[in-house]
């Protein structure tokens, strides 16, 4: 355990809200990218010519659900936070 001065201890605090507000504006710009790509997706038509711009809008969903998917994870295991 490590005896810190309240100094210490505040300049930490501070580092970890920061940091805690960094992970938060990601989590936010990964969910605001997802709803503009499902607003895409949805907005143009199957055919031939959208078909490949159909599955890179899928694509980018899908790995911005997986790094959400993983922030869910670390949050469980770290802080019991489950959703």
């Amino acid at each position: 355990m490590l005896n810190a001065t309240p100094l210490e201890e505040a300049v930490l605090n501070a580092y970890d809200f920061g940091a805690s507000l960094a992970a938060a504006h990601m989590i936010c710009e990964l969910i605001n990218t997802n709803d503009a790509l499902t607003r895409e997706k949805n907005s143009i038509g199957i055919d031939g010519r959208t078909i490949s711009r159909r599955k890179e809008i899928l694509v980018e969903m899908r790995r911005n659900n997986q790094a959400l998917s993983i922030v869910a994870q670390l949050n469980e295991m770290t802080a019991g936070i489950s959703a």
